[in-house]
Formats: structure tokens, sequence, C-alpha cells
């Protein structure tokens, strides 16, 4: 398989990397260290164009109400056992945008959360 030179004199292409901190809110200042682990563990899962364009879906449901329990059964263990760890968090610690990019990234259909939202109501 050939690759592409994009700069044109045969340089290698630079590796991106990202750090991210999510601040949680300040009633669970407790768990910010973890927190911050867990969401690196997320940050390292593996994405696609996909998950960021489906983050704006999300992000019109009313996510607030939804809990680590109620999306068990739609992850994979490992995933949920990382969440457990700041399930207080993950309910009510974070904003509707930071969870709707965990869901996403975690690839939770939409139609499931869109219906377990709905029961929520």
């Amino acid at each position: 398989m050939e690759s592409i030179d994009i700069f044109g004199d045969g340089r290698k292409v630079p590796q991106l990397s990202i750090n991210v901190k999510v601040k949680v809110k300040p009633d669970y200042q407790q768990y910010n260290n973890l927190w911050n682990s867990v969401f690196g563990y997320i940050m390292k899962k593996p994405r696609t164009k996909l998950e960021f364009l489906a983050v704006n879906s999300f992000r019109n449901l009313p996510l607030s109400e939804l809990t680590l329990e109620d999306i068990k059964d739609y992850i994979s263990e490992e995933d949920y056992e990382q969440l457990k760890q700041v399930e207080v968090v993950f309910d009510k610690g974070i904003t509707t945008d930071v969870k709707a990019f965990i869901l996403s990234v975690l690839r939770v259909r939409f139609d499931i959360i869109e219906k377990l939202t709905k029961e929520k109501i």
C-alpha cells in the first residue's frame, strides 16, 4: 500500500494527541482525580467522525435524567466497570454535552437512548 506524501518532501506525517480534562460540578470535587482517570480511559477508545456527528443528536435529548444503570445492558462490561467507579458523577455531575460525548464514544445507539429518555419522562 502506498502512503501519500502530504508535504511533498518525504517528511513523516506528525501524530497529534490532545490532553483533555473535563471539570465536574463543584458538589463532586472529591471525585475529580478518579473522574479524570475514567475520562482518560474513554478518550483512549477508538473514535471516528461518526461518533462526533452522533453527539449532536444525543445533545437534543434530556440526558440529565439518564443514569449508568439505564445503559448498563448497552455498553461493554469493561466500560461499565470504569464508569461504575464514578457513577455519581456520570449520573448527576457532568453536563449534557459531556454525557452525549461519552454515549457516542461508547457507541450506544441513538434509538436506545431516545427510548430510555422517553421512559424517564
